[in-house]
């Protein structure tokens, strides 16, 4: 008998007996699991209407969550039965993942419209780039040069530079707006800032205005757009942006901050100390910006932060700003989430095409996961928490949680030999 056989049969005995025990948990979740699975999968399929199409759709969402990874011939192999041809499988995923015989664009408005029904006036939309490193690609279609902020001297490498920006609901769940190579990198006549600014605009004009954009470090090209657009926007900065003070003075941001440390009082509380000002930028002095410095410890470096106009609310403190950018590392969660739950940085498709396709098709299976923080999906995860299969420890971050246990439980071919005593 074949390791896998043994596996596969390890698997069978343990759910018949939990079923004769009484306790029916674990056949009752895989099956429930894989009928929300499909059955977001079919949804999303509906998007085109050739059948062939959505088999692909299909096939690719379901594979992508229960196989944990790019390659294509992990997506055929989890979604197969453990007779069908991989090989053959893989070329046609791959077929159709180049072809330029079909349009995905509704899927990515889909994926999009989505995200934006979560969003109302109080919510929090994180965003950020990251990269995406090659160092041994060569024939890939767009690869640029990027920095490698993984690695420890910051190397350029061969790679591709993607926006992401999501919507943060409840304490862990991160729903993606938009996940987009940027094309600058690859040569094409734009830059970094009107991309970036092209699909945020798209988002607000979505949105209908609603929600507040938590930014990192953002650059004087941004930020008046924004301003001029409307947008609610929470923006770190690194001190050098010069500003205009109530007094009609022109300082750098840090030498502002450094002024409101000396006004500090004696007593240091626990959570630290925060100040705050009213400031204009000099090239859009119409708009009234305010400054939020924190600092944790006395001597600290300070955090400093731009609240754009919109931003600023009824029950909105200089305390909130600093407590809400600081859920700003979400978004970090959220890419170390994609990079390595799907393993994103180890793809092998080489066409422009066939990389923006599949990093949707990523979001969209990082979507349906997040969709486990719902009150809809509540029963399902305590029937997780209590599996048979789940090691006993403790839960740091949900969606890794859920993504390692899904892909264990429901592929047909289980990566570890299970004790049943």
């Amino acid at each position: 008998m074949s390791e896998w056989t043994k596996k596969a049969s390890l698997h069978v005995g343990l759910e018949n007996l939990c079923a004769k025990g009484g306790d029916i948990m674990a056949t009752d979740f895989a099956k429930r699991a894989r009928k929300a699975l499909y059955g977001f999968a079919r949804k999303v399929a509906s998007l085109v209407s050739d059948s062939r199409r959505q088999r692909f759709l299909q096939e690719m969402v379901a594979g992508l969550v229960i196989g944990g990874h790019v390659h294509l011939s992990r997506v055929a192999r989890a979604v197969g039965d453990g007779s069908n041809d991989i090989e053959v499988d893989e070329k046609r995923l791959s077929r159709h993942l180049g072809s330029e015989h079909w349009n995905m664009q509704p899927v990515v408005d889909a994926l999009r419209s989505w995200s934006v029904e979560m969003i109302g006036p109080d919510t929090l939309i994180v965003a950020d780039l990251t990269d995406i490193s090659k160092y041994y690609a060569r024939v890939l279609e767009g690869l640029g040069r990027v920095r490698d902020a993984s690695d420890p001297d910051k190397r350029l490498a061969p790679g591709y530079v993607l926006f992401e920006a999501y919507v943060r609901v409840r304490r862990w769940q991160l729903f993606p707006l938009t996940i987009e190579p940027l094309k600058t990198y690859a040569g094409a006549p734009t830059s970094e800032n009107d991309e970036i600014l092209g699909h945020i605009f798209t988002i607000h004009r979505e949105a209908q205005g609603q929600g507040t954009w938590i930014l990192d470090r953002g650059r004087r090209e941004l930020m008046v757009p924004l301003l001029r657009h409307d947008v609610a926007f929470v923006i770190r900065q690194r001190g050098d942006r010069h500003i205009l003070t109530p007094g009609g003075r022109v300082l750098a941001v840090q030498d502002l901050v450094a002024e409101l440390y000396t006004k500090l009082p004696q007593r240091w509380p626990t959570e630290g100390q925060v100040q705050s000002c009213s400031v204009r930028l000099p090239e859009a002095p119409e708009y009234e910006l305010r400054l939020v410095a924190s600092w944790r410890r006395p001597g600290s470096e300070p955090l400093m932060l731009l609240v754009s106009p919109q931003a600023r609310r009824g029950g909105r403190t200089a305390k909130w700003f600093v407590r809400t950018y600081r859920r700003r590392w979400g978004v970090e969660d959220a890419t170390r989430g994609i990079k390595q739950q799907f393993r994103l940085e180890s793809f092998l498709v080489r066409s422009w095409r066939s990389i923006r396709r599949l990093i949707c098709l990523v979001a969209i299976a990082f979507f349906w996961l997040n969709l486990w923080g719902e009150d809809r999906f509540t029963n399902l995860c305590e029937a997780l928490f209590n599996h048979p299969w789940r090691f006993s420890k403790e839960v740091t971050y949900r969606f890794d949680w859920i993504a390692y246990q899904i892909r264990d439980i429901l592929h047909p071919r289980p990566t570890f030999a299970l004790d049943t005593g």
